[in-house]
């Protein structure tokens, strides 16, 4: 036995929760009426998609991490969300340990809006000029924002204490008109702290791997994907339940 506990710790793998003991994870009629009925909150409020998922199926992957910062992104140490800010994998792994299930939602945006050049160099530039496409592609971003808030309220008033992630950076959701992430860079806190969350990605999650794990059509987006060539794009978000 000794031996056997020794391979685990020494695998590096992040355990798994077993809330149940030897058996397996405790089975929780009340916890999967609740986890149901956050499923129809998430879809009523915008989702395409919602999934159940647990904990064990949130796949964490340093080079995602990583693509926040080689090439590095706009947003990169301009948010306190963001890389080299925010929650290291370690402290995403440590974090989703703590949870069994939660709810895994997309929002299915059209190609044209998330890919192609003029998208990327919108978000680069951030400056005066056309900001159409801009600002509706920062609609559905704040559509995710918005579901996981709404899932994380609905959670709280039961009792729990659940995590949620969204997709992209909030900084240029919330804050895009502002000179800086306050929270970042003053001691006066977040503007928007009730819809401010972090990102999938910039936790280290594989989010395009979870996606197609759960079933859905997942295609590459942004900058260097011409709109033509992908039916559409996914922005998806997390809410870690219990």
């Amino acid at each position: 036995m000794k031996k056997t506990a020794e391979k685990k710790k020494a695998s590096g793998r992040r355990p798994e929760a077993d809330p149940g003991g030897a058996g397996g994870p405790a089975q929780d009629p009340l916890l999967d009426g609740r986890l149901q009925e956050l499923l129809g909150i998430a879809v009523r409020a915008g989702a395409s998609d919602a999934k159940v998922i647990s904990s064990a199926d949130v796949v964490l992957d340093p080079r995602v991490r990583l693509k926040c910062l080689i090439p590095r992104c706009s947003a990169a140490g301009t948010c306190i969300h963001c890389p080299p800010e925010g929650l290291s994998l370690r402290e995403t792994a440590e974090t989703v340990s703590r949870y069994r299930k939660g709810i895994f939602f997309r929002v299915v945006v059209q190609s044209g809006i998330v890919s192609g050049p003029a998208v990327s160099e919108g978000i680069a530039r951030k400056g005066p000029g056309d900001r159409t496409a801009l600002m509706l592609l920062g609609a559905y971003y704040l559509l995710v924002l918005q579901i996981a808030a709404l899932l994380e309220r609905k959670a709280r008033q039961w009792g729990y204490e659940p995590a949620g992630f969204g997709a992209g950076t909030c900084r240029d959701v919330l804050c895009l008109f502002q000179p800086h992430c306050r929270a970042l860079l003053t001691t006066r806190g977040c503007r928007h702290p009730d819809l401010s969350r972090p990102s999938m990605e910039s936790c280290g999650m594989d989010v395009y791997t979870m996606g197609a794990n759960v079933g859905w059509d997942i295609y590459p987006v942004g900058g260097s994907v011409r709109p033509e060539d992908v039916p559409k794009g996914s922005l998806m978000g997390l809410v870690l339940v219990a």
